[in-house]
């Protein structure tokens, strides 16, 4: 049955790669089929950069043919009409054997296509608010992704090939050591993306936050090394007890108590002197709760100490009796109403 418009509208790329249809406009473009899939990406913009890659993908499919001359084709054409003279029905062109073959090159592609997809495909993994997630790469590295945030990478590593991941949120990686000694080959480079600033090390411990267009990255162990993906400035090297910080197209350096700024993964957090301010938009970015002050002025309170992040709701209780203020969580709006006392 032929496919409808709406039929595409939540179609990924698996699903092109995989749509016989789609398949066959790539290879054997015409008019209807060029017009039907304008159709498509001008009711659907949101799919042109997912159609893009499974044209990508289509196209690079290769099958080796053998071409026929001239007086080849002439020759199997007098031995087609020689065998068919008896026949008194007019016959069409395209006989039953030869879409059997055409289904089977089609079987044939989707086929390679889906192998081809398979080892190239990319993992993609998200947390919701609250909760933590714990991840182990293909070479064996870890990742500890908090909430609200997402990390992507290939689901197979080419072993003469860069490690590379891509987060958006905040996450503490543990990379595996892989260089020894001698020259530093592609495949033990490990190179971190966040929204602004690629992270190189070989093997090492470090925190990225990449929120709110602010990237921080606190280097507990090994050693790192920042660019700016605008290549403006030179590489910035990180030490264990550095940290970094990206905002306003600057990134500056400074040393804190980098074991600290990472203990949420272990379900604390350590507080110095942060502003009120700060504190709920972190609730804002790990929970989903948006912040109503009955009173700017709570937001300029200072807060210093260490509090368990486990439960939610001892958090909130403790920060309130230590601030004097009052903390209420509004479930039917995702509000945290803060007032004071």
């Amino acid at each position: 049955m032929k496919k409808q418009l709406s039929d595409y509208k939540a179609y990924t790329l698996a699903d092109l790669i995989n749509d016989e249809t789609f398949i066959l406009w790539v290879l054997q473009p015409d008019k209807t089929a060029e017009l039907f899939w304008q159709d498509v990406r001008n009711t659907y913009p949101i799919l042109d950069p997912i159609i893009a890659d499974a044209r990508a993908i289509v196209l690079s499919i290769r099958f080796e043919t053998d071409a026929l001359d001239t007086t080849e084709q002439k020759q199997l054409w007098q031995n087609i009409a020689a065998k068919t003279v008896s026949v008194k029905k007019t016959v069409k062109i395209s006989p039953i054997w030869y879409r059997y073959a055409a289904a089977a090159v089609v079987a044939g592609i989707l086929f390679c296509i889906g192998v081809l997809y398979s080892v190239n495909q990319k993992v993609n993994i998200e947390t919701p608010y609250g909760q933590l997630r714990n991840i182990t790469l293909p070479d064996g590295s870890m990742v500890t992704l908090n909430a609200n945030s997402q990390i992507k990478y290939d689901k197979n590593w080419n072993k003469n090939e860069i490690r590379e991941v891509w987060i958006s949120g905040e996450a503490f990686l543990k990379v595996n050591h892989l260089h020894k000694t001698g020259e530093i080959q592609n495949h033990e480079r490990f190179i971190v993306h966040t929204g602004a600033v690629n992270v190189e090390v070989l093997g090492t411990s470090f925190n990225v936050n990449d929120r709110r267009g602010r990237t921080e990255i606190a280097l507990l162990e090994g050693k790192i090394s920042l660019n700016l993906k605008t290549g403006e400035t030179n590489p910035l090297i990180l030490a264990p007890g550095d940290i970094a910080e990206y905002a306003n197209g600057k990134l500056l350096k400074k040393s804190i108590n980098v074991a600290e700024y990472a203990s949420w993964k272990d379900g604390k957090l350590y507080f110095r002197n942060v502003p009120v301010g700060k504190i709920f938009d972190y609730f804002e970015d790990i929970y989903g709760y948006k912040v109503v002050v009955d009173d700017p002025k709570i937001l300029e309170k200072r807060l210093s100490g260490a509090l368990s992040a486990k439960d939610r709701d001892v958090l909130f209780k403790a920060i309130g009796v230590t601030l004097n203020i009052n903390i209420a969580p509004k479930a039917a709006t995702h509000e945290l109403i803060v007032t004071s006392k």
